[in-house]
């Protein structure tokens, strides 16, 4: 490898550090990688571009994948607990043999992902074309939303919460509960509403209160909190 090219990857290398001690969000760019990695946990990936990678039995819990490519990975027998894929082009991954709970596709491109043997547990699939992948079973486990829903289960102490969460910078920045600041999301609010009822509106006024905010960066991560504070 060249002196020139050396420095110029090691200067990429040197902004990428800066960056993300700035807080800000940098792409995970990989391919072809002969490597078995093991997965992730609290981890939030943004225009990622991944193909070809090893997951095969991994761990990966509170991921969220937005707006990423995820080609022709193989996640053979792999866990994934609370993981959204949104906005994700997954075409020709491998989910054989692994267990999804609190999984979330939404708006993604299954086109030829091979689901043989999955076990879902609690998945949702929303805006999604089920009928291009392969091998997929569903059970009562899958949840299949195609309608946008209304809002008229948030009442005033919701709204309160959800107005200052959208501008709150360690909620916002993930777009879970917020398409934009003064816009939140009502297929995420659906289905927490869906799950817990009335006392979402409670719940997101006591993460409104609360000082530390880490790591809220998948639906899962909204449910364990809301389950916390309704003691379920």
């Amino acid at each position: 490898m060249s002196r020139g090219k050396n420095k110029r990857e090691n200067k990429q290398r040197q902004k990428k550090v800066k960056k993300i001690k700035q807080g800000q969000l940098v792409p995970f760019d990989l391919q072809n990688s002969p490597i078995k990695y093991t997965g992730f946990k609290n981890r939030y990936f943004y225009k990622a571009n991944i193909h070809n990678l090893i997951y095969v039995q991994a761990k990966f819990e509170n991921v969220r994948y937005q707006a990423s490519n995820i080609t022709k990975c193989n996640f053979k027998n792999a866990k994934l607990r609370g993981v959204d894929f949104c906005n994700s082009n997954l075409k020709a991954t491998s989910f054989k043999g692994a267990t999804l709970e609190d999984v979330i596709f939404m708006n993604c491109n299954l086109k030829d992902v091979d689901f043989r043997k999955t076990r879902f547990r609690n998945v949702y699939f929303i805006m999604t074309n089920m009928d291009v992948c392969k091998n997929i079973i569903l059970d009562t486990n899958c949840k299949i939303l195609k309608h946008y829903p209304t809002g008229s289960y948030i009442n005033d102490i919701g709204k309160k919460a959800l107005y200052n969460l959208g501008k709150d910078k360690e909620i916002y920045k993930y777009h879970v509960l917020h398409v934009m600041p003064n816009k939140v999301n009502m297929w995420v609010l659906g289905i927490l509403f869906n799950e817990y009822g009335d006392g979402v509106n409670r719940a997101l006024s006591a993460l409104d209160k609360r000082k530390q905010k880490r790591y809220f960066y998948t639906i899962a991560s909204y449910m364990r909190f809301i389950e916390s504070y309704l003691k379920l």
